[in-house]
């Protein structure tokens, strides 16, 4: 007899839908099949059991930048996250002014013990402010759990240049550590910046012309190309844009181990979004910004198609007065970038992806969790249903209709970029290790059940050649 059996739904397998029960012991699922006995048992009759999401790229409680503090801290965060269908996330030690990325780190759990309500990994992130030690606290990271690191192009503080970019690749290619870029030509944002001040054309509109695809695709372009160079492996995150998502088909074709993320905003937001009144355009300034309906079409392909291996929120939770900087009039120079996701994430693709038909339960599945935790290397533990993985479960209502809306939400932000939207499915029932964290649309979990989660790196013999190792002589 087992602890707890889910009952009577139609559970989302690796191998397709089926008609079973699933029974939970040691918080670890322990069977999949008909008739399962246990001390507990869930009705799970009328939902979809899918696996619990995987958010491998979000923002919480970090140091205050841009003159903001974050609005959800781990507690908050999570429970938002929860209540979206998602049963883990990676967010970022982010680190603050003359921060260490180890220091960083560090802070992140000190934050994250006793609060968060489900597990969590952590990315570490390095910047010009690091230290010049930077290889040995990778090293000392990578016996601690970690197992990827993020790299900024752009954003004073946090842009790195070519010689960190270099060693960062190298060594985490030694590691077998995946490096996440954000993929923007810093000095061409400067530079338009400026000379759209110079000119007086500071209203939110201008945000696109300041960050634009041509921007986001040379950096991606180049980015993959030190990837290529160093035979590290490389996720371009929140790609945007048909320009940059084709940047990395290319680099693909060439055999270079890149990934490809987007987010919801660049699929449900649009450039006109930024042509509103300022208040309301501010609800849509993050970045890279929204892009143009041919990319909306573009990156939906490219969903479905498989181009696309991960979708993340980038959760950026900041009170909408701190984002504009409590001004009636803001503008694309003082909007702080960045908005919330991490509830909206699945409901949305659930939605318009999987009960429309448009994304088959094998691209859903791998978009929402299994490649999250297969790239992240924690697949030993989480991302799928299936005998010996942690009961981490979410059991969608397929049919309800509801309205995403910021009261409806259970962020601390107090807005989001999709109010009055309305969407199809919602998750009632979310467990992390076999215990319900929400039942029946209720918060049960209490803070800090969430736990870390240790990762693994890949094989580094794994890593391709570095150039220095190719021998072009030989196809000569």
């Amino acid at each position: 007899m087992h602890e707890l059996v889910i009952r009577g739904g139609r559970v989302a397998l690796d191998d397709g839908w089926a008609e079973f029960d699933i029974g939970i012991a040691d918080g670890r699922i322990a069977a999949i099949g008909k008739g399962l006995s246990g001390a507990k048992s869930i009705d799970a009759g009328g939902r979809w059991v899918m696996p619990g999401g995987i958010d491998a790229h979000c923002h919480l409680d970090q140091p205050v930048w841009g003159g903001a503090g974050n609005a959800d801290d781990f507690y908050s965060g999570t429970i938002s996250a929860a209540f979206g269908g998602t049963t883990c996330i990676v967010p970022f030690g982010m680190p603050g002014q003359d921060m260490t990325t180890i220091g960083a780190i560090d802070r992140a759990l000190e934050r994250a013990a006793g609060r968060a309500v489900i597990d969590y990994g952590l990315h570490a992130v390095v910047t010009m402010g690091t230290g010049a030690d930077v290889e040995a606290q990778l090293d000392a990271l990578a016996g601690r759990g970690i197992a990827s690191v993020k790299l900024f192009m752009t954003y004073q503080g946090f842009a790195v240049d070519d010689d960190l970019f270099f060693k960062v690749l190298d060594m985490a290619s030694r590691l077998g550590w995946i490096v996440m870029v954000h993929a923007e030509n810093d000095a061409a944002i400067r530079r338009t910046r400026q000379r759209l001040i110079d000119l007086g054309r500071t209203d939110i509109r201008y945000h696109l012309v300041a960050h634009s695809e041509t921007m986001e695709r040379e950096a991606t372009h180049r980015a993959l190309t030190f990837a290529e160079m160093t035979g590290a492996r490389m996720t371009i995150v929140h790609v945007s844009s048909w320009q940059s998502a084709e940047e990395v088909a290319r680099a693909k074709t060439r055999g270079v181990a890149a990934i490809a993320e987007t987010c919801p905003q660049y699929l449900f937001v649009s450039a006109a979004d930024l042509d509103r009144p300022a208040v309301d355009a501010a609800r849509f300034v993050f970045s890279p910004p929204p892009r143009s309906p041919r990319s909306h079409e573009h990156l939906w392909q490219e969903l479905i198609d498989g181009g696309i291996d991960l979708w993340s929120s980038d959760h950026s939770p900041y009170y909408f007065a701190d984002k504009i900087d409590r001004s009636d009039t803001p503008g694309f120079t003082t909007t702080l970038s960045g908005i919330p996701g991490i509830e909206t994430r699945l409901p949305l693709l659930f939605s318009e992806g999987l009960v429309t038909g448009r994304l088959a339960l094998e691209r859903y599945l791998d978009l929402t969790s299994r490649n999250a935790a297969s790239i992240y290397g924690f697949a030993d533990r989480k991302g799928s249903i299936a005998v010996g993985l942690d009961a981490d479960l979410a059991l969608w209502d397929p049919t309800v209709r509801w309205t995403l809306g910021h009261k409806a939400l259970h962020s601390r932000v107090d807005f989001t970029p999709y109010e009055g939207r309305g969407v199809t499915g919602k998750p009632t029932t979310v467990l992390v290790r076999g215990v319900p964290v929400v039942a029946d649309g209720e918060l049960r979990a209490k803070p800090g059940f969430g736990q870390f989660v240790a990762r693994t790196a890949a094989d580094p013999t794994l890593s391709g050649k570095p150039v220095e190792d190719w021998t072009p002589w030989l196809d000569a």
